[in-house]
């Protein structure tokens, strides 16, 4: 223990230092004593005793896998490096790397990483991969069925044509999915270089070139799409991506709203631009508002599927908007019906 104080020591405010530390860091002696800890271990450990100093490990802190790492460490007296979970309100992932400390005191140094971002990042690809390779499964496995099926010699021919129809659709549904994961990919490059242009122009043009789309596009002349929004405001802004953003969220609002009632999209200005984008139809429970932004999420997946779309609108929108340094959020209920709102920089 002196050999690590008196290295500390010769640092001008060791103390500033350790406070300062991201990382958590503890020092035992070969007691299992505490001899020091910071700011950052306090909390990572969620100790909450007012002076740790001199308590005994299981007296200060509760976690059992932080618990049986110092066992480990002590019955080894060897370096560990070892990943723990630590349980408090939420589950936090530490990398945490022991040292064992020689000399007429011997003890043992802890630092803790926290690495759960990386670890939620981590959870997010194995989610993505898997639901990417379930989206894409389902119309191969459906269109090799249809093929099979007509491949046979006792077959029908006038038969043929029903089945040759579903393969074709299965396999424009597959293209769409593919079309809008490289459009994803696309934008989310954007995010890291700057690789788009934001020039001033009327906002108005923008939001009525996108129902303009809607209309065209999707057949929905008789779509009922109401604008409110003063022509003279101007935003800097991708033109194209946030005609696709805005064709996403009426896209939506038509296929899962209330036809008589329609869609409006209001348009104000309190320090930032805020659009909300409005129907009415089934609420979004307060538990899928979030998740609605996630790839391929779909609240009901059997309704969602007949009406088409790929599962990916949503994230197109989010990513969009957040390359024009905004963000994006849901409110519902059934009295004002359901609000998807854009907050931009003015």
């Amino acid at each position: 223990m002196s050999n690590f104080k008196s290295t500390f020591n010769t640092l001008q405010d060791r103390d500033f230092v350790l406070s300062n530390m991201t990382e958590g860091v503890l020092v035992f002696d070969g007691d299992k004593k505490i001899q020091m800890v910071n700011q950052s271990g306090i909390s990572y450990l969620d100790i909450d005793v007012d002076n740790p100093i001199g308590l005994n490990l299981n007296e200060a802190i509760k976690d059992k896998n932080f618990q049986k790492y110092i066992g480990e460490l002590c019955k080894s007296k060897r370096p560990q490096k070892k990943e723990i979970r630590i349980k408090k309100n939420m589950d936090r992932f530490f990398l945490a790397n022991g040292t064992i400390l020689s000399g007429d005191e011997p003890g043992f140094m802890v630092i803790l990483s926290d690495i759960t971002k990386m670890k939620q990042l981590e959870k997010i690809r194995q989610d993505f991969v898997a639901n990417v390779s379930h989206e894409l499964k389902t119309p191969i496995t459906s269109i090799v069925g249809f093929l099979e099926t007509i491949q046979q010699k006792d077959f029908p021919k006038n038969k043929r044509k029903p089945f040759l129809k579903k393969a074709l659709k299965h396999s424009n549904r597959l293209n769409a999915i593919i079309d809008d994961l490289l459009w994803l990919s696309k934008i989310e490059s954007m995010e890291d270089n700057d690789s788009f242009d934001l020039i001033k122009q009327p906002l108005y043009d923008i939001i009525s070139g996108s129902v303009d789309d809607i209309k065209t596009l999707k057949n929905k002349e008789d779509a009922k799409i109401e604008i409110f929004c003063d022509k003279s405001i101007q935003i800097k802004a991708d033109e194209q991506l946030l005609r696709e953003a805005f064709f996403n969220l009426l896209d939506n609002a038509i296929k899962y709203g209330e036809p008589k009632k329609g869609v409006s999209v209001s348009v104000k200005t309190n320090q930032k631009l805020i659009l909300q984008f409005q129907n009415y139809g089934e609420t979004i429970p307060v538990k899928y508002q979030e998740r609605i932004f996630h790839r391929f999420y779909r609240i009901d997946k059997s309704r969602s599927r007949r009406q088409g779309g790929t599962g990916l609108g949503l994230a197109i929108v989010k990513h969009i908007i957040f390359v024009h340094g905004g963000e994006i959020y849901v409110r519902s209920d059934s009295i004002n019906g359901t609000k998807f709102i854009i907050e931009l920089p003015l």
